[in-house]
């Protein structure tokens, strides 16, 4: 008896030296559990669901069109219930631009990778006129109205819902020329050549307004090069490289309804040196950047950043390949080593069955990152316009009310109480 008793009295002392906290989680969700309620400073409320919610969708019909569109969305008088309709450009700014190309030959452009944008008129130089249409995209969508170096006016486009209003008198209408492009690309731009009914479609180049003036810091502009092979003499043109002679403005199409999503992508990571502070783990929440909205059956992906270096696919798409990077770089979070200042990419994911970003896989390798209700999330929701962590920078040093929103269910609107702007990219 005494033997027995003092083999239970050591067994009892040793179950007493052991806490919680010292038994090490055996699966990947559960470590990753763990990290994640060391960061906040407690258990995930069970009632937290990070954001997700079914979204409004797009989607017209009966002749409103839109449903299934590829090409142009036509309807001028509609855009501004749906979309962020750029503003007409000013005579000052269109000169600005106008003189930017006629001075500089041979420019270096960049590349925008698109699906949904505005096309408006800029400038028509010499040869315009032989410019049969403007044209975007593998499929040659037309941008409808924009045909021999110009575009014909649209005089009934709506720029806005005025607070208020009850119908479409009321609401503020702007003149420009100007069209949607949906279901398109920007892979490339061309226009058709009267002089040899050939289609150009190296011609053309893009370029940031950052690098034009101040005045349209934040633009992209397309300038094209006029070129013909006709059969007479005078109809024989060779390239000058100046991008003159037809000029138009894109702006990446912007749905109002969009979510903003963060991602984090430590689930795929070695767990057992993650932590809350800097030189263990990130929590930066910045390793994907991307907005979703619904548009008839597809979902309009809106890429702004790609903070990871691992292989992050969204729907099936690869986020640095997106932006035409490696991924070894970082884009647009301020890394070091890493490229920024990257315009954001929009694609379509078509069909998608969902009106729930939540059901938009997205995966790092084979793991899918997951954000459901009462657990550690690897993705999370905010509005559109949140600004997104600088590279390992933790999401609590910006947003402080994060950690009591995951703790405790409040505020579900975390993400609108900025604790320190340096640290937001």
């Amino acid at each position: 008896m005494k033997k027995l008793f003092l083999m239970g009295f050591v067994a009892l002392a040793f179950a007493s030296c052991v806490s919680d906290k010292d038994v090490t989680p055996q699966t990947q969700d559960q470590k990753y559990q763990a990290a994640f309620e060391e960061l906040v400073g407690g258990k995930v409320n069970a009632n937290v669901n990070w954001g997700f919610n079914d979204q409004q969708v797009v989607t017209f019909d009966a002749d409103g069109k839109f449903v299934g569109m590829r090409g142009v969305d036509a309807n001028g008088n509609e855009w501004g219930l749906y979309v962020d309709v750029p503003q007409p450009l000013t005579d000052a700014q269109k000169q600005v631009v106008t003189e930017w190309f006629q001075n500089h030959q041979n420019p270096e452009g960049v590349a925008v990778n698109w699906s949904d944008f505005f096309v408006q008129q800029v400038y028509k130089g010499e040869w315009g006129s032989n410019m049969n249409y403007l044209y975007c995209g593998s499929d040659t969508d037309h941008t409808y109205n924009f045909n021999a170096g110009d575009a014909g006016t649209y005089g009934n486009v709506c720029y806005g819902l005025n607070e208020g209003a009850t119908d479409q008198n009321d609401r503020n209408y702007g003149s420009d020329k100007i069209e949607f492009m949906v279901n398109s690309s920007t892979e490339y731009f061309g226009f058709h050549n009267s002089f040899d009914s050939y289609f150009y479609k190296d011609n053309y180049v893009i370029i940031p307004g950052d690098i034009i003036d101040n005045s349209v810091a934040g633009m992209y502009f397309v300038g094209f090069d006029f070129e013909a092979n006709g059969q007479a003499d005078n109809q024989k043109v060779a390239r000058d490289y100046f991008f003159d002679n037809w000029i138009v403005k894109i702006t990446p199409g912007m749905y109002k309804d969009r979510q903003r999503i963060f991602v984090e992508d430590l689930i795929a990571s070695d767990l057992s040196q993650v932590g809350y502070t800097d030189g263990k783990s990130d929590w930066d929440f910045n390793d994907a950047v991307f907005d979703v909205a619904f548009v008839g059956d597809d979902a309009v992906v809106t890429l702004w950043a790609a903070g990871g270096t691992k292989s992050l696919t969204i729907g099936g798409n690869e986020v640095h390949e997106l932006f035409g990077q490696p991924t070894s770089i970082m884009i647009n979070t301020n890394a070091s080593g890493g490229v920024d200042g990257l315009a954001p990419v929009i694609f379509r994911i078509h069909n998608v069955g969902t009106n729930n970003a939540n059901n938009i896989a997205v995966k790092v390798g084979s793991t899918e990152l997951k954000a459901e209700t009462g657990k550690a999330p690897q993705k999370v929701v905010v509005s559109n316009t949140t600004r997104w962590m600088k590279e390992m920078k933790i999401i609590t040093s910006g947003y402080a009310s994060f950690a009591n929103y995951a703790t405790d269910g409040t505020p579900t609107e975390w993400y609108e109480t900025v604790t320190n702007s340096s640290v937001l990219y």
